[in-house]
């Protein structure tokens, strides 16, 4: 049990030391196995703390960061407080926000906070008599606020009950009961429900995961009361496999006439280097699939240190243009050229495919263009409609027709044949 309760405090003070230790330039710090901070004792500095128990009675002109298994706060903290650990209780006071990561969170009848309480754990309990000065945000199983809360209230939990005063709006999401009358939770109990003197002022947003719409008590709502379900995954109906299929040919089909139309020449010096180095050329492919996202990266990271620098030097006049306009036309045009990309690569599959079988299937036969295209563009569309194989042959006519555009366009120019002419032989 030690070596547990040693560990736990390592770990504490190193998950404090990592996440926040370079955040105070002045700070204080606190170790041990019970970690005790005396009432009279006033801390000038931000405090961190990491223990195994920790009780802080004291006051801290600053903020307080703790970790520990159990932590008890009746001190004051003139600053913000972060606190995780497996049981949490406030019962002093915080001057701005407050923020608990634990199992069971209290915050006592005797506490206040002044701005915002953040809040995730299994059970969160407000008292009655706790003010918060501004929101509430709260993620658990169970949430009972019975405190003052000064405005707004978010709260997330499969039981939620509203003994004290929202002051504000409240959002909130449930399970699927609402019980409406004044029993206090038990643990596990699902719904919304208010006890003597629960009220929200503003209006209430209720989400809850059954599709019931249950009228709540008279007066518990002073504003406007929403229902709505739970957002969850929405699964799409699929598509008719006709219409996808014609897509898919429709598609392919014009983006191969296009593309031969466009680059007929190109097309045909790329179809006759892929035939003879199909392993160069998706070597190749894959390369410059991987190396041109890679680049475009880099001219962004060039162009921001750039503007970096002639902002250091006092150019913002050049700096900022070129932060805050060359940057997204590299991206957008990056982002132009892998689309264009893709769709020329569909397109290629179609050409290629077709030209393919026509050479398999009559070598020495001559088929007009638009022909191979439009028998590319039916293979390839019932190929699409089988989801991981389409994907996988978009991807190889992608590889395939890059790579071969580079063997193409890096290929030597052919010099034209010059006649030798032999030196006469001496006699």
């Amino acid at each position: 049990m030690k070596t547990d309760d040693q560990l736990f405090r390592n770990a504490s003070t190193l998950l404090i030391a990592l996440t926040l230790g370079g955040a105070a330039s002045a700070i204080d710090w606190r170790t041990g196995d019970s970690v005790t901070v005396a009432k009279s004792e006033i801390i000038q500095d931000d405090l961190y703390v990491a223990g195994n128990n920790v009780q802080i009675d004291g006051t801290v002109n600053g903020d307080l960061f703790v970790g520990g298994r159990t932590v008890t706060i009746n001190g004051e903290v003139r600053g913000n407080l972060w606190a995780s650990g497996e049981t949490l209780i406030l019962g002093g006071k915080v001057s701005q926000t407050a923020r608990f990561a634990g199992s069971v969170i209290r915050v006592q009848n005797r506490a206040s906070i002044g701005r915002d309480l953040l809040a995730a754990g299994s059970e969160v309990v407000v008292a009655p008599g706790v003010v918060i000065g501004r929101d509430v945000a709260v993620g658990s199983s169970q949430a009972q606020l019975d405190g003052r809360v000064t405005r707004n209230a978010y709260v997330g939990a499969n039981g939620i009950e509203v003994g004290g005063v929202i002051g504000g709006n409240a959002k909130m999401a449930v399970g699927n009961t609402a019980v409406l009358t004044g029993r206090s939770m038990t643990l596990g109990d699902p719904g919304l429900r208010f006890t003597q003197g629960g009220r929200i002022a503003g209006n209430l947003t209720l989400q809850r995961s059954d599709s019931g719409q249950a009228a709540l008590p008279a007066g518990v709502v002073g504003g406007q009361v929403t229902y709505a379900p739970i957002n969850g995954v929405t699964i799409q109906p699929r598509r008719n496999p006709l219409t996808s299929f014609l897509s898919a040919f429709v598609g392919s089909a014009l983006l191969g006439l296009l593309l031969f139309w466009l680059a007929r020449p190109r097309l045909l010096g790329v179809w006759e280097k892929l035939r003879t180095a199909p392993a160069s050329s998706l070597g190749y492919g894959a390369l410059a699939f991987i190396g041109l996202p890679a680049l475009a990266l880099l001219g962004v990271l060039g162009l921001g240190l750039l503007a970096g620098a002639l902002l250091l030097l006092r150019l913002g006049g050049l700096g900022l243009p070129l932060a805050f306009i060359g940057m997204p036309v590299l991206l957008g045009g990056a982002t132009l050229v892998a689309w264009l990309a893709l769709l020329g690569a569909q397109g290629f599959a179609a050409y290629l495919i077709g030209t393919w079988i026509v050479h398999a299937l009559r070598p020495q036969a001559t088929f007009a263009p638009v022909a191979t295209v439009l028998i590319g563009a039916l293979l390839l569309a019932l190929v699409l409609q089988i989801p991981v194989l389409g994907a996988l042959a978009t991807l190889a006519a992608l590889l395939l027709s890059l790579g071969a555009l580079w063997l193409t366009l890096r290929a030597p120019p052919r010099r034209p044949l010059v006649p030798q002419v032999s030196a006469p032989q001496a006699t």
